[in-house]
């Protein structure tokens, strides 16, 4: 059964933006459904508006398709976040902890240092390495 992950925003811009980073390898595995994405409707919003101030809304859309065929999505508003996970991550990161916790997750992956020191997190390379494949130089 393929390993069930928390994708942050940057990895799916990452993906894009960096064809030889280890975030686009993990993209391709969530298209080959080697991995389960979930991502919670925060992140289809950051990564959504991301690309359409930088690349206009068609290729916003086809992010969002990719997002919405590949990926379980949780709304945030239908989680309880409690004030230790928004002081141990921040307001804006804690639902996605709050996701992980609650949709009981092993690995959240994200390059945002505001997830550091928290167990579930990785970071692309790191959940590379986790799945016994070799990663790219660097961290996305």
């Amino acid at each position: 059964m393929p390993t069930r992950v928390l994708l942050d925003s940057n990895v799916f811009i990452f993906a894009f933006e960096r064809p030889e980073s280890n975030s686009h390898r993990i993209l391709g595995k969530l298209v080959a459904q080697e991995l389960l994405g979930v991502v919670t409707d925060r992140v289809v919003r950051e990564a959504m508006g991301y690309f359409r101030r930088h690349y206009g809304k068609n290729l916003a859309g086809q992010f969002r398709n990719l997002i919405f065929l590949t990926c379980d999505i949780v709304l945030e508003e239908d989680l309880e976040v409690p004030r230790a996970l928004r002081d141990l991550v921040g307001h804006k990161d804690a639902g996605a902890l709050a996701a992980v916790r609650t949709s009981g997750l092993a690995r959240l992956v994200s390059t945002d240092a505001d997830f550091e020191g928290v167990p579930e997190h990785r970071n692309p390379r790191g959940l590379l390495l986790d799945l016994g494949r070799r990663p790219a130089v660097g961290e996305e």
